[in-house]
């Protein structure tokens, strides 16, 4: 062999090598990151979860506050579960607690991704009977990337603090599956095609008067609609 095919077979050997090596990174990579995903998906993540004022079931506020707002939600929805964390609180403060704003969380049962979020609408449902519906709603919110199954609901039923035995009852007897397919009812018959949205109403001279924001709107969206509601009803 002269010294140019030996040169040649040993560059070709060496290219070898590192194409294992590299391989061999790749795969070693890919475990570990499968390792961490697996792993993440099992741990809990904490969440201050509260009441909120005047909370009655799926409501909070005034039932006499001149606007209303229903939401239509899903559990496994980001966006929803963005609006939860970010915008809601800031609503709750500057209009439910003033007395303007009455708000209504629904979810949209089935209808855009199946049986988790369904299973999430009646775990909170059942909590709702224990007076902690904002609670679960909450909890199921920042665990939303786990899979939803009844161990889960279970177990952030107890990290609650409810009566977990009362709550498996409830959810044993599928006490809510046809409250949870009335919300998607009710969502398709609002228009409602996707999440999270808010259906705004008020009274006008004994006239109804509805507005549907389809989305994740920022704050402003909200103080906008909200505030020109109230100065239509005189508040």
């Amino acid at each position: 062999m002269s010294k140019r095919q030996e040169i040649r077979a040993r560059r070709r050997k060496e290219k070898q090598q590192r194409k294992m090596i590299t391989l061999g990174s790749i795969i070693i990579g890919a475990g570990l990151i499968a390792a961490v995903l697996i792993y993440s998906s099992a741990q809990q993540v904490s969440v201050e979860f509260s009441s909120r004022f005047m909370a009655e079931d799926n409501a909070m506020g005034n039932p006499d506050a001149p606007i209303k707002i229903v939401e239509y939600s899903d559990y496994k929805c980001g966006h929803c579960g963005s609006f939860t964390f970010e915008t809601e609180p800031i609503l709750e403060e500057e209009y439910i607690k003033t007395g303007d704003v009455y708000f209504v969380y629904r979810s949209v049962g089935g209808m855009l991704s199946g049986a988790e979020p369904l299973l999430g609408a009646e775990a909170s449902y059942c909590a709702g009977e224990q007076n902690m519906f904002w609670e679960m709603h909450d909890v199921i919110f920042a665990n939303q990337a786990s899979p939803f199954s009844n161990t889960t609901m279970n177990k952030w039923a107890k990290t609650i603090g409810a009566d977990v035995d009362a709550f498996k009852a409830c959810m044993s007897e599928n006490k809510y599956v046809e409250r949870a397919n009335q919300d998607e009812a009710d969502a398709k018959a609002a228009g409602i095609s996707g999440t999270p949205s808010f259906v705004i109403s008020y009274l006008v001279d004994g006239e109804l008067v509805e507005q549907l924001l389809p989305g994740n709107y920022p704050i402003d969206a909200f103080r906008q609609v909200i505030d020109e509601g109230l100065a239509a009803t005189g508040n």
